[in-house]
């Protein structure tokens, strides 16, 4: 029930070719894996729930595994499989399964890696979906979490049990900004036989390759850059293939996979990931350089800038600075509500990642659940306000945060 390995590459090139070429020539070229004997030059949209087949014997093999070809379409499916295999390049990974959602994804590949009575360590500043997995869900299942200052690898070694299997971090944290230093958390994991697990969706591989840099495993919500337009929700899982036939057996019990619809929209969109992000890019680091000289702007995080911490780190570790800056103002959530009712070009709501700037509050999105206290310790405070820097003409942007910050 695996994939048609007997298809033909819409531009005659094989993987291994594939690999050998620059980023920005993999990114539109990946994914283009045929499954039908006909040259189609965008990958077609297989609609389908289940499959045909030549005869009952055919049907048996298939099934069995003793030939390749599809099955069922939460099995596997052609479109589906060409977006996988086109993250999978790109992250430079052995495999790939992709899911519904990206919380679909960082579930199934936790649930891949853990059983009752195992351990997970934590960067302290997740995602609040992945921390409400890791708080609320998995100690059902008997798998118990303690979360760490990841910057301190003295602490993070320390926070490390027999039974730990799972080391997680985000590269670049929401909304910080600050980074986790992948390679040395990478070497720290395998010291002690853990499974280092990165999600990389602020930082898609035109920034940060992890598995490159000694991660196990990668996981995406795709919904944000890697689709790119706000249109599709998605999540993926790249590692090893025999770590990803763990995470695909989960995604056939567990259901939540990714439809060929949203497959196809996504690879759509990663067509284009490594142009819209040497934009957004460019912007992002125009609007955080505009901010920090800004008199109503209290701090900028944008790891492009010299006064970020982590700014040499950022150098060595990123192929960019990313398309993230977050700044806070004084006044806490009142002055934020003036700011944000003043946009005019900025759009106000949640999500990232998409061709136009969004600025969120995150203490009154993503991050409402901690407490005043947690916060306060992450540095996540009242007048935070993080934006996700488009592609739109940056004096537009720039003359649109002046005219909102003049209504403090």
């Amino acid at each position: 029930m695996g994939r048609n390995l007997d298809g033909f590459t819409g531009d005659g090139m094989g993987d291994k070719d594939l690999r050998d070429l620059r980023f920005g020539t993999r990114v539109i070229r990946g994914g283009r894996s045929q499954t039908v004997p006909v040259r189609s030059h965008v990958v077609p949209i297989f609609q389908t729930v289940n499959f045909e087949y030549e005869n009952f014997a055919q049907n048996r093999r298939v099934s069995d595994g003793e030939e390749a070809g599809y099955f069922y379409t939460r099995y596997g499916n052609p479109t589906v499989d060409a977006f996988n295999d086109a993250v999978a390049l790109l992250e430079e990974g052995g495999d790939a399964f992709s899911f519904a959602s990206g919380m679909a994804a960082i579930s199934a590949a936790v649930m891949a890696c853990v059983e009752k009575g195992d351990h997970i360590l934590s960067s302290s500043v997740i995602y609040g979906g992945t921390r409400g997995l890791f708080t609320d869900f998995l100690p059902r299942q008997g798998v118990d979490t303690t979360f760490v200052d990841i910057h301190d690898l003295d602490a993070v070694k320390s926070g490390f049990r027999e039974n730990t299997r799972i080391l997680y971090a985000e590269p670049m944290m929401n909304p910080t900004l600050m980074l986790a230093d992948v390679p040395a958390l990478a070497e720290v994991a395998r010291e002690r036989d853990a499974f280092l697990m990165i999600d990389n969706t602020f930082t898609p591989p035109f920034l940060c390759r992890p598995l490159t840099l000694g991660a196990g495993g990668v996981v995406h919500s795709t919904t944000k850059y890697i689709g790119g337009h706000g249109d599709t929700m998605g999540g993926i899982v790249v590692a090893p293939e025999d770590f990803i036939e763990r995470v695909r057996e989960m995604g056939k019990v567990y259901g939540g996979v990714m439809s060929p619809f949203n497959a196809w929209l996504s690879l759509r969109g990663l067509r284009t990931l490594n142009v819209r992000l040497e934009k957004a890019c460019a912007n992002a680091s125009a609007l955080a350089r505009f901010l920090e000289g800004h008199p109503n702007v209290v701090r900028v995080n944008y790891p492009g800038l010299e006064s970020h911490p982590q700014h040499a780190l950022a150098g060595r570790m990123l192929e960019g600075y990313g398309a993230m800056v977050s700044f806070e103002i004084a006044g806490g959530v009142e002055a934020v509500q003036r700011v944000f009712d003043g946009f005019r070009v900025i759009t106000s709501t949640v999500s990232l990642g998409e061709v136009d700037t969004i600025a969120a509050h995150p203490i009154s999105s993503s991050h409402k659940k901690l407490t005043p206290e947690q916060r306060e310790a992450f540095g996540i405070r009242e007048g935070l306000i993080r934006l996700s820097v488009g592609i739109e003409d940056v004096e537009d942007l720039k003359e649109d945060l002046e005219q909102a910050l003049k209504q403090l």
